[in-house]
């Protein structure tokens, strides 16, 4: 164990729990005692859950879920004896890399980070998430256009174009939160910040920092981390004396008349929430704490209580002022239950105060503790705004209130939940919210999101595909989860947790939320939202999710259970607590570790039975398996001391490698596969550090990035990058370190041809891609394939590859039936160093030809459509006799498509029936039709059309409600006409329509797509069901040739036959002709026939359906052809 270095002297009474918020109601107890310091983390976290054993967690506002996001941070800062850090020790530990740094070679370091946001995403106007937290919102006094903004984690941010770009100003310091701004009237350069995060101690407070250069640099003043109280808010200047300030903090105001070179504390010992100054008199200022009223009439030299009129206690006291009257101070009060407690109005600066009238619950929660904010018009002292749960306003002083805001649907009015700042500049008020921070320039009608270009978003997880970068799943602290594809969108909501993508197909995202309460399944890599899937009981609020070589889902909860495409399946016992690490073997996927506090468990069986292998002396923060070797495995405990350890025996053994890693929390760690140094990489509270079999130590790896903490870090050897999820600064990606190579190593870097979930319409000619991964050239490469699990296939490539070169490689094509197939590739060479990246599969569809007129009516087999669901092993859509109450009636014969055919759809669906491939250049007038009946949920759940052109990449919506015989429905999510139609597209069937109907879509406008796949899409929510729709007689209609052969020329007899065909032409002279089967697969063939009758021999053919296409003169005829 690591000795800290000597500390920055440092004592005051609360600080070893200063991290989390003190007007909590479970933190009553702590502040009256007399011994703080001898409370633990556990004492807090016991504390919170005694309190919350007779309430309800579940209710939106209850306060419960802030507590939770910081017990799951610092409980990783936390010592073997159980305390949490001070923030001078914080502070110490970032001094001690700073001073290892300076003696390290900076050569050492090829790192090269560059952001990856999101700053903004493609569903932002759909989606009531955002990108993170605003504390803060200060607007330049001297210039109109520029505006400063605080985030609990992420800094401070300037925009000088009134919030349209923002540039980040504090990334060199360390795990920066911004409470309060203060911008120096008489020299704009001139910046301080108020550090930590009041609300939630999503980061620690470590003083007051300036910058005199307009926020290219920062220095500490007098209040630092030697001296600093745990927690500030607040911080003004003098407008007439620069070298005056006040900050609030939970320790009193602090006061400056140096320029913060020294600080004098009055108030000493009260929590002070907020400060205002008196407009136009800077001698006045006023204080509150959560149940007091101060004022100071010198300037902030002493202060006095006063206040009459307000209530004799409160849980909280927020207060504002407005220059539309100098004299008048509002004060809003929460209860001690932190419920609403009244609005107060003094009209003589404080002396007395009135209570409104307004009996209107305008907190609608119990928070208040957490968020409360209060704004006055800077023009109008009767206009009264008040911020909780949501943004409520008065224009009499308080006496009636109405809600502006909107933060459950995205109307023009909508911000975020949870509003932490309210202020007026120039008559606009300014928003800081749980998601960012918004404008608004009438009064709260409408609102501006002013958040995009800021990086500030909280990562908890994160995944990046094996196959590319350029998809990304991770989840984030009350805003969802995120998928990146080139561009973010947002695919579920609630916090964001664990995010893990198929490694065999990489459209397929996974996402958790808190408590693993739910899992979104993502089929289109996040951009078109996901299906939810309930969890079981007993997960932490982070419930660690992971995914195996073979696509396997795996979540802990107090038992190992395995995700089942449509469910949770428990695989083991208990083990006797919430499961905080999760890790599988990517070499062998029968060994799972597991972590629960301080216990180490590992199975040789996917978990079904667990051996308890280690007992440490403090909690495991992250578990990794070398990729290389399975013997060898990596276990990081928490705590600024906590160790790095290293296995060589699967955990029966460990040894240390911290190493001269500095006294920092390690929050993560990744193995390199593919790397003959075993290159770690480990994400730390304060940065990234690199170890390597070379080194037998750690360095640091983080040019560009900031000082953020890394919750967790991803891995993609195809494009040779890192990824880090950063906990207030986004995403943030790198090349690797360079490292040596073997000598002999040959990589399956991807399947290119058939491509994951998309569709071949005909034969496949398998293409992969190589690369020479080792020093030595390749000139043989030996390939393993199979299709579906079956008989392997042979195929050997010759030639010459050079080191770090890449070929691709063309297999033999191959022929399949209709339906789902698997390929499952493996290359190896002589003497292959590593085969841990010799193997790959892909999943993906083979589809068979459809003819023009030709109706599909679902009768025989032959007539099967391709069906799947999203993120199910389950298939909604049957073939068969529908049999509902109101759903029961076929078109042609007896025989339909529907979802469930006797009985209702279930919730959480999203299911797909597929078309065959059109070749629409070749039919003339196509147009799509099919009967259809449905019963549907209004406007929550839904069926359309969606098409291809390019098997199965990406696909579009069909048309809209405005095309006649199409849609009954335009809505989009989001739109704001209603609270409903979250699943809506645009253009969709909602409601109920049980008579079979004929649909149709003129397909002029793709008429030249020579391979066109349809889907009919149906969606349903997570409550409500009913019988579905019911789908007949689905085909294209148009003709094959410019001119059509005349009734009578051509003639087919007898069909259906048992294999002889006559046929029978008459003036079309010569003709060519082909037999197709259902696959499009041409079985007969002739050319240049002149007979007028003339006779097709099918004997020995398989019984079914066929196609008869006849060319004469550029004239096309197909029939249909049956051999009973």
């Amino acid at each position: 164990m690591k000795k800290l270095l000597p500390l920055i002297a440092f004592l005051i009474g609360y600080a070893c729990f200063g991290q989390f918020n003190e007007l909590a109601p479970w933190m009553q107890d702590f502040n009256n005692r007399s011994s703080i310091s001898e409370i633990k983390f556990d004492d807090i976290v016991d504390a919170f859950n005694s309190y919350w054993e007779t309430r309800d967690p579940h209710v939106k506002g209850s306060g419960f879920k802030p507590f939770k996001r910081w017990e799951a941070f610092w409980q990783n800062f936390v010592d073997e004896d159980g305390y949490l850090p001070t923030s001078a020790e914080i502070w110490a530990g970032w001094e001690e890399k700073q001073a290892m740094a300076n003696t390290r070679n900076p050569l050492a370091d090829e790192s090269n980070w560059v952001s990856l946001g999101p700053t903004d995403f493609a569903n932002r106007d759909f989606s009531t998430a955002n990108i993170g937290r605003v504390n803060v919102v200060i607007k330049d006094p001297g210039n109109a256009n520029t505006l400063y903004a605080g985030a609990p984690s992420g800094g401070i941010w300037k925009s000088t174009d009134a919030g349209q770009t923002w540039t980040p100003l504090s990334d060199e310091l360390p795990q920066i939160g911004v409470s309060g701004i203060a911008i120096d009237k008489n020299d704009s350069n001139i910046i301080y910040i108020a550090t930590g995060d009041d609300a939630n101690s999503d980061s620690y407070a470590v003083g007051v920092f300036k910058s005199t250069d307009g926020g290219s640099s920062w220095s500490q003043t007098g209040l630092n981390p030697s001296n600093s109280p745990s927690d500030m808010n607040d911080i003004y200047i003098d407008p007439n004396d620069s070298n005056k300030l006040w900050v609030a903090t939970n320790n009193g105001v602090y006061r400056t008349t140096d320029a913060g070179t020294t600080w004098t504390n009055t108030l000493a010992g009260i929590n002070v929430k907020d400060i205002k100054i008196k407009p136009g008199d800077i001698n006045t200022i006023y204080a509150v704490s959560s149940s007091s009223f101060y004022k100071s009439s010198n300037g902030g030299v002493s202060f006095f209580p006063t206040g009459s009129g307000l209530p004799a206690s409160s849980g909280r006291l927020v207060i504002d002022v407005t220059p539309a009257n100098p004299s008048v101070v509002y004060a809003i009060s929460a209860t001690t239950s932190w419920g609403y407690g009244g609005l107060y109005k003094s009209t003589d600066s404080g002396v007395t105060f009135t209570e409104s009238a307004n009996n209107v619950n305008i907190f609608e929660s119990t928070q208040a503790w957490y968020d409360l904010a209060l704004a006055v018009s800077d023009t109008n002292e009767e206009e009264v705004y008040v911020g909780v749960l949501n943004i409520w306003k008065s224009l009499n002083g308080g006496d009636t209130f109405s809600q502006v805001n909107s933060w459950f649907q995205h109307t023009a009015s909508f911000t975020h939940a949870d509003i932490h700042f309210l202020r007026f500049y120039d008559n606009e008020l300014y928003a800081g919210t749980d998601g960012g921070f918004y404008k608004s320039s009438n009064g709260g009608v409408t609102f501006t999101d002013l958040t995009e270009g800021m990086e500030i978003s909280q990562f908890y997880r994160i995944d990046v595909s094996e196959q590319t970068s350029s998809k990304i799943a991770g989840g984030t602290q009350d805003n969802g989860g995120f998928g990146y594809s080139s561009g973010w969108n947002n695919y579920h909501g609630g916090d964001g947790m664990e995010g893990v993508i198929d490694p065999n197909n990489d459209n397929l995202y996974y996402g958790f939320m808190q408590f693993g309460q739910n899992l979104f399944v993502s089929s289109d890599s996040g951009q078109s939202g996901s299906q939810a899937y309930g969890g079981p009981s007993g997960g932490n609020w982070i419930t660690p999710l992971a995914i195996n070589n073979e696509s396997e889902v795996y979540a802990g909860y107090t038992s190992l259970y395995r995700f089942t495409g449509s469910g949770f399946q428990q695989v083991s016992a208990s083990l006797g607590g919430s499961i905080d690490v999760l890790e599988i073997d990517p070499i062998n996927p029968d060994f799972v570790y597991a972590a629960v506090n301080n216990r180490l468990y590992r199975s040789t069986d996917r978990g079904v039975n667990f051996t308890q292998i280690q007992n440490f002396n403090n909690f495991i923060t992250a578990i990794e398996v070398n990729n290389n070797n399975s013997n060898v495995v990596y276990v990081v405990l928490r705590g600024l001391n906590g160790d790095v350890l290293r296995s060589n025996d699967s955990g029966t053994n460990f040894s240390d490698i911290s190493g001269s890693l500095p006294s920092i929390a390690k929050l993560t760690l990744k193995h390199r596969p593919d790397d003959p140094l075993n290159t770690l990489y480990m994400g730390t509270s304060v940065g990234i550090y690199r170890y390597d079999d070379n080194l037998n130590d750690w360095e640091v790896f983080e040019n560009n990035l900031p000082n953020s903490p890394v919750r967790d870090l991803a891995i993609n050897v195809v494009d040779e990058v890192i990824v880090a999820g950063t906990y207030g600064r986004g995403i943030w990606i790198s090349p690797l370190q360079s490292t040596q190579l073997a000598s002999d190593d040959v990589k399956l870097v991807s399947i290119n041809n058939p491509v994951s979930n998309n569709f071949a319409c005909g034969d496949i000619t398998p293409q992969i891609q190589v690369k020479n991964n080792g020093q030595n050239i390749i000139n043989q490469i030996d390939v393993t394939y199979n299709i579906d699990g079956g008989a392997d296939n042979n195929f050997t490539w010759n030639g010459s590859l050079n080191s770090e070169q890449t070929a691709f490689i063309d297999l033999p094509t191959i022929t399949l039936d209709k339906g789902e197939h698997d390929l499952d590739v493996s290359v190896t060479i002589a003497n292959d160093t590593f085969t841990t990246n010799n193997d790959g599969s892909k999943s993906f569809f083979v589809n068979d030809t459809g003819v023009a007129q030709l109706v599909n009516t679902f009768e025989t087999p032959e007539e099967e459509l391709i069906t799947y669901n999203d993120g199910s092993t389950g298939i909604l859509f049957e073939r068969g006799v529908p049999n509902g109450a109101a759903l029961n009636t076929a078109v042609s014969g007896t025989q339909v498509y529907g979802t469930n055919l006797d009985n209702n759809y279930p919730n959480n669906t999203k299911a797909y029936l597929f078309s065959q491939c059109y070749n629409l250049s070749n039919i003339v007038g196509p147009v799509l039709k099919f009967h259809m009946a449905f019963e549907i949920e209004f406007d929550w759940d839904l069926a359309y059309v969606e098409y291809t052109t390019n098997g199965g990449q990406s696909w579009s919506l069909l048309g809209t409600a405005n095309d006649p015989n199409w849609y009954n429905s335009s809505r989009f999510a989001g739109d704001g006409i209603a609270n409903d139609c979250y699943n809506c597209v645009g253009g969709q069937w909602t409601g109920t329509n049980t008579t079979m109907t004929e649909y149709s879509y003129d397909l002029s406008p793709i008429s030249t797509e020579a391979e066109v796949i349809f889907r009919i899409v149906f969606h349903s929510d997570q409550a409500i069901v009913e019988e579905g729709i019911i789908v007949d007689d689905f085909y294209v209609d148009g003709t094959l040739s410019t001119e059509e052969f005349s009734l009578g020329q051509i003639g087919v007899f007898p069909n259906p036959s048992s294999g002889i065909f006559n046929l029978r032409t008459s003036n079309i002279g010569s003709y060519d002709y082909t037999v197709t089967d259902i696959t499009g697969k041409v079985v007969l063939r002739n050319n240049n026939v002149q007979q007028q009758d003339h006779q097709l021999d099918m004997n020995g053919f398989a019984s079914g359906m066929y196609f008869l296409n006849l060319v004469s003169d550029g004239r096309v005829l197909t029939k249909k052809l049956i051999i009973k």
